[in-house]
């Protein structure tokens, strides 16, 4: 009698209960995709070395027949991340992903359920230091796909070259229906060409209120450059409605500068209350901080009002 085929759940019953390398190469070779998907994963998460090979392997069957055999790129998406996470220098399969599209039945349009394995595969050169990472990015940044643009942007700002700047301020002059992705071209800008943000992003801070005033903000509010809260810090002394002081702040409370804490420290023991909610609310991302905690703590007491919202802010410390 020939022996019972194992199943699905069988195999992934035997990886999860003996995950030991010659049974995770089995699990890679399977034809199953949530068993593949599996095995990659444990490598992944255990940064196991020694099966590039298999991965590698696994990914390009996944390419044939992608619909009907590895639907969503379960499959190839696990295999891309372990890949990347054990970080192999072989670039075939991420140049690959790059380009790669899988149109799936949907109801409406078809549906590309590729767009994460076009994002892991730009990350992945970029981390490389490929040579071409640059200029995949830069077409990226056109994807249809929101993840994948985001994962551009952030490729180009992790390159390392002042000139991917140019290719960032290209996009937010064109702009993009999500603002995450301008803010991550902004933060990219700011990476390889501080001295250039800043001459475009400070000025945005005195426009009035709009998309592009809140994302200079933020943007330089999680920057470590002391002159990007220092430009915040001005910009709210300049600003005349406490509800666009109040994105200013919040921006600030982002930055993790000693003047930062002392500019809202100030605010929240000035004389105008609205302001000093707005700046206890934005420290309070910093409430585990024991010095930062203090430091509030002290400014509030004695205003049985902002210690109330003290205590609500802070109350997870």
């Amino acid at each position: 009698m020939a022996a019972k085929r194992a199943s699905v759940e069988d195999e992934l019953a035997r990886l999860k209960e003996h995950p030991e390398p010659a049974v995770i190469t089995a699990a890679l070779s399977s034809k199953h995709a949530r068993v593949v998907a599996a095995a990659a994963a444990l490598i992944k998460a255990r940064t196991l070395e020694g099966h590039a090979a298999a991965l590698k392997a696994a990914y390009g069957r996944f390419l044939e027949d992608p619909v009907k055999r590895d639907p969503g790129c379960r499959a190839k998406l696990a295999v891309l991340e372990a890949l990347d996470f054990t970080e192999t220098m072989d670039d075939e399969p991420f140049l690959a992903a790059t380009s790669l599209t899988q149109l799936e039945p949907a109801w409406g349009p078809p549906v590309d359920t590729a767009a994460p394995c076009r994002a892991r595969g730009v990350l992945a050169l970029a981390r490389m230091g490929h040579p071409d990472a640059v200029l995949i990015a830069g077409t990226l940044l056109a994807d249809k796909e929101v993840p994948v643009r985001l994962a551009a942007a952030e490729a180009l700002s992790s390159a390392g070259v002042r000139a991917a700047a140019g290719v960032l301020l290209h996009k937010l002059e064109v702009g993009d229906e999500d603002p995450l992705v301008l803010l991550a071209c902004m933060g990219g800008v700011l990476s390889l060409a501080p001295e250039l943000a800043l001459a475009r992003f400070v000025p945005m801070l005195r426009e009035p209120e709009g998309q592009r005033r809140e994302l200079a903000a933020l943007c330089l509010g999680q920057s470590s450059l002391l002159a990007a809260a220092q430009a915040l810090i001005a910009a709210v002394d300049d600003c005349v409605l406490s509800k666009e002081r109040a994105v200013l702040l919040r921006a600030l409370g982002l930055h993790r500068s000693d003047a930062a804490l002392e500019a809202l420290v100030a605010v929240i023991e000035g004389d105008h209350e609205t302001d000093a909610r707005a700046a206890l609310r934005a420290l309070a991302p910093r409430r585990f901080e024991a010095s930062v905690r203090a430091r509030v703590e002290q400014a509030v007491r004695g205003n049985s009002s902002l210690e109330r919202d003290f205590t609500e802010a802070f109350k997870d410390a």
